[in-house]
């Protein structure tokens, strides 16, 4: 029986603070109430991703969990992308208490306001 491999690539997040600050200020922003996607097309033929959760939302243990939480959804929604995008993911303080399905209607909400499937 193959075991299945859950985790997402390197590949397919941004980490570099000069993408994320290239992203914040020439692409477009997309916001709810839980969260803003700013979004830049791409150059390359693939979608990234990168997560921003703020000091003020809590410690890092609550951080972490956010952004794992906001991983997770993007790993299993990223091939129903039809766009090459870089999309940021910003949380808000109500995404910080909220459980995983909560996440996806948000990821699937703000995903549909900027076009990206």
């Amino acid at each position: 029986m193959k075991k299945e491999n859950y985790k997402l690539k390197k590949f397919y997040k941004i980490k570099s603070s000069k993408v994320f600050q290239k992203v914040y200020s020439t692409g477009h922003s997309v916001v709810d109430d839980y969260g803003v996607f700013y979004v830049l097309p791409a150059q390359d033929q693939t979608v990234k991703m990168g997560f921003a959760v703020g000091k003020k939302l809590g410690n890092a243990v609550v951080r972490n969990h956010t952004k794992r939480l906001m991983r997770e959804i993007y790993r299993a929604k990223r091939p129903l992308f039809k766009k090459q995008v870089h999309v940021i993911w910003v949380a808000r303080k109500r995404l910080v208490t909220a459980n995983i399905s909560v996440y996806e209607r948000v990821f699937n909400r703000l995903a549909t306001k900027a076009g990206l499937w």
